[in-house]
């Protein structure tokens, strides 16, 4: 059942609950089963304590709660709110705690985690996750748990008799692992056949999807979320004084670059995630670059009177990720960029190039939607992007395979 984001009050008031979050972002299909009801989460949907939300393979759904915590499911996941109870006169007294039983979270701490980590808790069929005020990511299935730290730490353990499910905050048992942010490629892993949690370089983790995020574009040329990018709004005190900065150099009509967690190396295309959200909409997403545009009322926005358009290269970031997934700094050496306004089709051409790999050309050609969003047809280079409202600017991710990894990036170009 899919409720209209106006009724979502009344329905929890239905429920005679205080509402502990709301949904900033919903991409594919995204459901929550609330008591005996399911439904169909869309944005400014509300969440309560109790709400079991659910992505489908092509689902992807970001939750911001009362205490400014951020969460982001990703596909085919699932999370439970167990209890959420944040105390904003004394934040020490809050408690929270989730029950992922599947697929992959991320995680960044708010009020109630930083100040209340005995109280904190993520568990997993298979063990309990404490934090030190952090941004993690979680991956539970297949009867294992993986987790990797952005920032902070985090404090793992097999739930047994030292560790119970019930529990609170960090377990202290003898088999607890404690990994931080400064142990960079590392992640933390623990199955049922492991006497203890292990901590490993991601490229030993086999068949885990966190060390590289899926190319999954955010809007789907096609169709998908009706053609729209999703607006993401945020509370003005999040954002600070870096708004002054953004508009300065992202004015009305022009795109900016976010990026979810902290920056890669020499990576200066991008600013943060709080930043790049104020008043703007996602229209593509890859897991770390998000391409996000001041939005107004125009849906149809192409000009079909213009005809080939050509674009000039004007910033970018690049990298090469190699069979172990380490990450190996690139290069965007040069590139074209065509848009036929007449035929809503795309071409381009990038000249990528890294120590640790072959030179390669990415070339990619496919249709542009009627929002300006565009997405690659078939070939081994992969691309989705999106104009600005005003058509002067562009931008795209891509994906292109060489030998045993991949270069992956984000660019931006003008007229």
């Amino acid at each position: 059942m899919a409720l209209p984001a106006t009724t979502w009050a009344q329905f929890d008031a239905a429920h005679n609950k205080e509402p502990v979050g709301d949904v900033t972002l919903v991409i594919g299909s995204v459901q929550v089963q609330r008591g005996e009801q399911q439904l169909t989460l869309s944005r400014g949907a509300s969440l309560l304590v109790g709400d079991n939300i659910q992505t489908q393979a092509n689902g992807h759904v970001h939750l911001r709660f009362v205490d400014g915590a951020l969460v982001s499911v990703r596909p085919a996941s699932s999370l439970k709110i167990v209890e959420y109870r944040f105390d904003k006169a004394n934040p020490s007294a809050s408690v929270v705690r989730f029950q992922l039983d599947q697929g992959v979270v991320r995680a960044i701490s708010g009020q109630a985690a930083e100040a209340a980590k005995d109280k904190f808790r993520l568990n997993t069929p298979l063990a309990a996750i404490g934090v030190k005020g952090t941004d993690f990511v979680v991956e539970s299935g297949s009867g294992r748990v993986n987790a990797i730290v952005n920032q902070g730490a985090i404090i793992l353990a097999p739930i047994d008799s030292q560790c119970r499910a019930d529990g609170l905050g960090p377990c202290n048992s003898m088999s607890a692992r404690e990994l931080s942010a400064s142990l960079r490629g590392m992640a933390l892993t623990y199955s049922a056949s492991m006497a203890n949690p292990q901590i490993l370089p991601m490229g030993q983790l086999k068949g885990s999807e966190l060390p590289l995020v899926p190319f999954v574009p955010l809007a789907d040329a096609t169709g998908v979320n009706s053609g729209k990018a999703q607006q993401v709004q945020v509370d003005s005190q999040s954002v600070g004084s870096s708004e002054q900065i953004l508009r300065k150099a992202s004015p009305e009509g022009t795109l900016v670059w976010g990026r979810w967690g902290n920056a890669k190396d020499q990576d200066t295309l991008t600013i943060a995630f709080r930043d790049a959200m104020q008043s703007r909409a996602v229209t593509v997403g890859d897991g770390y670059y998000f391409l996000f545009r001041r939005e107004s009322g125009v849906v149809d926005m192409l000009p079909y009177d213009q005809g080939m358009v050509n674009f000039s290269l004007q910033a970018s970031h690049a990298t090469y990720v190699d069979a172990g997934n380490d990450v190996r700094p690139a290069s965007v050496a040069g590139g074209t960029l065509g848009i036929n306004f007449s035929t809503h089709d795309f071409a381009t051409t990038l000249q990528l190039k890294s120590s640790a790999a072959a030179d390669q050309v990415l070339q990619s050609s496919g249709k542009v939607n009627s929002t300006g969003v565009f997405l690659s047809g078939a070939g081994p280079g992969n691309v989705a992007g999106a104009l600005s409202l005003d058509t002067r600017q562009a931008g795209y991710l891509f994906s292109q395979p060489s030998g045993n990894g991949t270069y992956r990036g984000a660019t931006t170009w003008g007229r």
